[in-house]
């Protein structure tokens, strides 16, 4: 079976080879959103991306504008070649399944995805997880072998255990060492405010920075009734309790907290996304990336 074999977007969350899943995601989200590479006089076109403020006006592609209404910005190769650092969230809470899916599985697909959308393009990429500080680190390199590497890494990871989200804001910074494209997925569930906090601190640096939250269906919505018993998979407590008395309490908070992030996020230019795992991959994705990919 070849990525172009994949009629229903959804089967990537069902298929098991991440490779497959990277490339056939890479295919259906982002087919006929870059230019291909043609030359011309001076540098070499290599593709367009979303306008930034500051760019120099000459090299917006005007004719883009007229017909999308979006301003796009002309790149040759060498000035798109940027790594990308992926940070994926590895801890316990990313092993939540109310579905056939957990947390982690599906973040596992999204960083597939974009990682072999950073092949194609050239660029290299560097992947981390999550936990008690930086783990199962992959250093930065490109070409099919460090993809299949990447994939190897995240398809053999189980999320589990509590993390140590203090002593990752302490080593993000030297993993993202040179300004390029930072992808980090979790659910945010520890220390969000201050993990917001440093893919700030990332973006002043030069950054471009994505985040994406990612929550199980019944962490966004509790079931109608029922006599539930909460487990918390980081630290192993539990509570037992009925659902009724909680669900619409709780269905506001989760929503204001989701729209809290949201806001802080945009305020420091992250590009953002927030979704359960019930929700499709491959919408999901272009939304999020819509008119500037990486």
């Amino acid at each position: 079976m070849t990525a172009t074999s994949i009629m229903d977007p959804e089967v990537f969350l069902a298929v098991d080879d991440l490779e497959l899943v990277g490339r056939g995601l890479a295919e259906s989200v982002w087919h006929g959103r870059h230019g291909a590479m043609r030359s011309g006089s001076g540098t070499e076109f290599h593709r367009h991306r979303g306008y930034i403020a500051g760019d120099d006006l000459r090299r917006v592609n005007w004719a883009l504008y007229a017909r999308h209404k979006k301003l796009y910005t002309k790149e040759s190769r060498l000035e798109a070649r940027r790594p990308l650092y992926l940070l994926i969230d590895a801890t316990g809470s990313m092993a939540t399944a109310h579905g056939p899916w957990t947390k982690f599985h599906y973040a596992a697909r999204v960083a597939a995805g974009i990682s072999w959308l950073a092949e194609c393009q050239g660029d290299s990429t560097a992947l981390s997880l999550l936990r008690r500080g930086l783990e199962g680190v992959v250093e930065r390199g490109s070409g099919q072998r460090h993809f299949a590497g990447i994939c190897a890494s995240l398809a053999s990871t189980k999320a589990g255990g509590e993390g140590d989200f203090a002593k990752v804001s302490d080593e993000i910074p030297m993993f993202c060492k040179q300004p390029g494209f930072v992808v980090l997925v979790s659910d945010f569930f520890d220390r969000e405010n201050e993990l917001l906090g440093d893919l700030a601190g990332l973006k002043a640096r030069g950054h471009d920075v994505m985040a994406m939250q990612l929550l199980d269906p019944a962490e966004a919505e509790l079931p109608e009734k029922g006599d539930y018993e909460f487990v918390d998979l980081e630290s192993g407590s539990r509570l037992k309790t009925s659902v009724e008395s909680l669900r619409a309490e709780h269905k506001a908070t989760v929503a204001n907290w989701r729209a809290g992030l949201k806001t802080k996020a945009h305020a420091n230019g992250i590009r953002w996304a927030s979704a359960t795992t019930a929700e499709g991959i491959v919408p999901l994705l272009r939304t999020w990336l819509d008119g500037h990919g990486l």
